[in-house]
């Protein structure tokens, strides 16, 4: 019971802080953005502890003393905030849904990169500020995600590093909070095109994504990018004079930047603002995307996103090859490798690859649609087929619940917005389609927009009215909930027979044992000697150490590859 207690109130603490840096990112941002309900701004406040951990790893590692000063600061923002705002209510409602989906954050076993690289690499910026050239070393090292900096500012006390599994179900968290303050929560609901998408989107992402053991990098960028189509939607219905209008957009500006920080090429999402451009002055919506200060944290963070890559990597964007200053900086990762390893990450996405299947001539595989039929055969029907058959079973209960006649005429405007959006996502699609077809990898949101917005449309045409359909909504919602709950109690049921010797409520971490070994300038590798990962060993742990050169430069540690003769 006291892990339970332990688990709940670290949660809790974290929750006040990250709350508490939304409103301070709103109130930097424009008063206007602070009107925003408490669900938007704990994703604010996710995004801004991110930026803060990118800068302060320069300078100091992420011990207790330093995540405590952080956080501290983020609770008395919400203090503060939370009264001169009047958030009560919101909080209440936000703690009520807080609750509820606690048992998603209990755990036994993590995905199956936690131990490889998310747990080390996190680890390792609570114990050391940054090192130059850690991707050298192994391929952990090279995958940038802001998550494991999220992670490493969340290291406290007590709890230590059993909440680094914990982005996921905040988010989760925040978005159920945002949509159902559109849903249940906020005033007079009028069955449009919002409310149906809104629907769809919390009972899809309750049954499917129940699971935060296994969210990996880029599920949490999906659920979000998900989440803010409606209000990229309806937004696009705003007169540019209409006080929502700025605040909506810079709120979607905001937004999609902190995706980019959670896997790169979430940047593709910026597309999805390209409507604005043509339903409005193209040259006001260029000087408020740019004169602002959305804008300006956005590059600011981008700017530190870019520097991070280029520590560990040495390329601004990783695996692009084109990125990386390979003549120039002594730590940087040699362009022929890094093109080895993008064509790899495309043979894996394109099933060419697995745990013990590899196709023959993989340059050649991956290469136009030659990679289409062993596709077809290892992944869609599999995985794909199953994601399409539970979307397909929440439609037809959709459509046999909000049955009714129509008789709304169809608003030109609404129809030419959708008809944008939509050959945009379907660019989008075929962008993700053509380079990295697992669903991960961006595949759930896109498709779920595309199937979303008709049948949201369609409904939205039709004579219902809220509160003949409120008892549906409700119970739609209770039971997506339920779910979420059976399927949370079958899996710690399974983990619990998977792995015998466990300390749940707390995530597996085994005893291990490793060498240590000492380079010049008084640094250490640890090295694990059971060669199962590198878990909770001290940091840095590296699975190989030959022919490395340590260089300290302006109080930075640099790991460098002996040039050959």
């Amino acid at each position: 019971m006291t892990n339970y207690i332990l688990i709940y109130l670290s949660a809790l603490f974290l929750l006040f802080s990250i709350l508490g840096y939304g409103f301070l990112l709103s109130r930097f941002i424009g008063s206007s953005l602070i009107n925003f309900n408490i669900g938007y701004q704990g994703l604010l406040g996710i995004l801004l502890l991110t930026t803060v951990s990118y800068f302060t790893i320069f300078f100091v590692k992420h011990g207790y003393i330093h995540n405590l000063i952080i956080h501290f600061i983020g609770i008395i923002s919400f203090i503060f905030y939370t009264k001169k705002n009047n958030f009560l209510k919101q909080f209440i409602k936000i703690l009520f849904i807080f609750t509820i989906l606690f048992i998603a954050l209990l755990i036994i076993r993590n995905h199956d990169d936690f131990n490889y690289y998310h747990l080390t690499y996190s680890l390792g910026l609570t114990e050391n500020k940054i090192f130059f050239g850690l991707g050298q070393f192994q391929h952990g090292y090279k995958h940038h995600s802001s998550i494991f900096f999220f992670n490493s500012i969340i290291f406290l006390p007590f709890i230590k590093y059993y909440l680094f599994h914990s982005l996921g179900w905040f988010t989760l968290v925040f978005v159920n909070y945002i949509i159902l303050d559109v849903l249940i929560f906020n005033g007079k609901k009028i069955l449009n095109f919002e409310y149906y998408f809104y629907l769809l989107i919390i009972l899809f992402i309750n049954v499917k994504f129940s699971r935060i053991g296994g969210y990996g990098t880029d599920l949490s960028a999906q659920i979000i990018l998900l989440t803010i189509f409606p209000l990229i939607y309806s937004t696009l219905q705003f007169t540019f004079k209409n006080p929502s209008f700025k605040s909506n957009f810079l709120l979607i500006i905001l937004l999609i930047t902190y995706t980019i920080t959670l896997k790169s090429f979430f940047v593709l999402s910026f597309l999805l603002l390209t409507p604005f451009l043509f339903f409005y002055d193209y040259k006001k919506i260029l000087i408020l995307s740019i004169f602002n200060r959305a804008f300006i944290f956005s590059i600011i963070t981008v700017i530190f996103l870019i520097a991070i890559n280029f520590a560990y990597t040495g390329c601004a964007i990783y695996p692009i090859k084109e990125t990386c200053l390979s003549a120039d900086l002594s730590w940087a990762l040699e362009k022929d490798h890094v093109q080895r390893m993008s064509d790899w990450y495309q043979q894996w996405s394109k099933a060419g690859a697995g745990i013990n299947f590899r196709v023959q001539d993989p340059e050649k595989y991956i290469q136009n649609f030659n990679w289409l039929s062993t596709w077809y055969e290892r992944y869609f029907l599999y995985k794909f087929k199953e994601f399409i058959i539970g979307l397909g079973f929440l439609l037809i209960l959709i459509f046999i619940l909000f049955r009714g006649p129509n008789s709304k005429k169809i608003d030109k405007r609404k129809e030419k917005t959708l008809l944008s959006l939509t050959l945009i996502v379907l660019i989008l699609t075929f962008e993700w389609f053509y380079n990295h077809p697992a669903l991960r990898y961006g595949g759930y949101h896109l498709f779920c927009i595309l199937i979303f917005i008709p049948i949201s449309f369609y409904l939205s045409q039709k004579k219902i009215y809220f509160l003949d359909k409120k008892k549906t909504t409700y119970c739609l919602i209770l039971i997506s909930i339920f779910i979420l709950y059976y399927r949370n109690i079958d899996r710690i049921i399974e983990e619990h027979q998977i792995v015998k010797d466990n300390n749940f409520p707390l995530f597996y971490v085994p005893i291990q044992t490793y060498k240590t070994v000492e380079l010049n300038h008084n640094t250490k590798l640890y090295i694990p000697t059971d060669n199962k990962g590198c878990w909770v060993i001290k940091t840095p742990c590296v699975n190989t150490y030959d022919d490395i050169l340590v260089k300290k430069k302006l109080g930075f540690t640099i790991f460098s590859k002996k040039k050959s003769n």
